[in-house]
């Protein structure tokens, strides 16, 4: 899969990090705000990669996708994860089979103009997606949307709202579809950004829906094909999590060896010590393992064949690769 790379792409995605997030990430952070143009900015660099070119993207690989976020996380891995959302919510814009609400949502998704939100998750029903509560009821030619979504990355800049609600809770997940929303439609209401331990650039929040109208020809996935619209935006974020995973250790070995080549104790740079080099050698072996794991899970992608299992797999060892090798 590395043959498949597109490096003028990677090569954008390193000078926009090191131009637009390198120089401000710590002050986002500080302030605990999510940096909304430069998020636009880079939509417009990068949200079509994975897109056809039969729709207007580039039609690139899934490891070209993987390096890119594997630059920006470098980083800022949760700019980079408001990015990879917004990606998501963008492909899964490209397979609504409704010809008219596709056109009216993917160009916006691609150029920046609409910045995308996923909701899924629920208070009270996380991995569990088929028990969420958020129901649409219908009613004539609209759809009355009561609920809540959690943990909503990018809800708080959000133009576009990808809402998955029950219709029919007999159903259980052939019940579930899926509805594009505007956050500005009566009775969506918009909360503040959650207080993290970090990674405020994702701009995180909840967003409550209470007798939400919303029309029929705004349904994206109709029942049952939410659901498995879901799961596959879920099993994308999974692959994109390795790759930012990958990416934000890499940047912090690079800031490890940089000071570990300045510092001296004992009249001699602590780069030269034996016990350093060993845990410095782990991080980069580990690394080196979750990034063959990565591109292994691209592969599949672009072969069309299910990658949900290997996709989990590599999410579980680059999240601990990263943790373990950052502590």
């Amino acid at each position: 899969p590395l043959g498949r790379i597109d490096d003028g792409f990677v090569e954008k995605a390193r000078l926009f990090a090191d131009e637009h997030l390198k120089p401000h990430a710590e002050r986002w952070e500080q302030n605990r705000q999510q940096p909304e143009e430069t998020l636009r900015m880079a939509i417009s660099q990068f949200a079509g990669i994975r897109i056809p070119t039969a729709l207007g993207g580039s039609g690139e690989s899934a490891a070209t996708i993987a390096r890119v976020y594997e630059e920006l996380a470098r980083v800022d891995i949760g700019f980079t994860c408001a990015l990879a959302v917004h990606n998501n919510v963008t492909i899964a814009a490209s397979l609504i089979e409704n010809t008219s609400l596709r056109n009216r949502t993917l160009s916006k998704l691609m150029s920046g103009n609409a910045i995308g939100a996923f909701l899924l998750t629920e208070p009270d029903a996380g991995s569990d997606a088929t028990s969420i509560q958020t129901l649409a009821a219908e009613k004539n030619d609209t759809y009355i949307i009561d609920g809540s979504k959690a943990w909503v990355t990018n809800g708080v800049h959000a133009d576009l709202l990808f809402v998955f609600a029950q219709t029919d809770p007999e159903l259980s997940a052939k019940g579930i579809a899926g509805f594009v929303v505007k956050p500005d439609l009566p009775g969506v209401s918009t909360k503040p950004a959650y207080n993290l331990l970090g990674n405020h650039a994702m701009g995180v929040n909840e967003m409550e829906f209470s007798n939400c109208a919303v029309d029929a020809d705004w349904m994206a996935f109709a029942p049952g094909e939410g659901f498995k619209a879901a799961m596959y935006g879920i099993d994308v974020g999974r692959f994109g999590v390795a790759a930012m995973c990958n990416g934000t250790l890499e940047g912090g070995l690079n800031s490890a060896v940089a000071y570990a080549k300045k510092r001296e104790t004992f009249g001699r740079q602590i780069i030269k010590h034996q016990g350093l080099q060993w845990q410095l050698a782990e991080a980069a072996t580990q690394l080196e393992a979750s990034r063959m794991v990565t591109y292994r899970v691209a592969e599949i992608i672009d072969r069309g064949e299910n990658f949900t299992v290997p996709a989990a797999h590599a999410k579980k060892f680059a999240t601990r690769a990263a943790f373990e090798g950052l502590s």
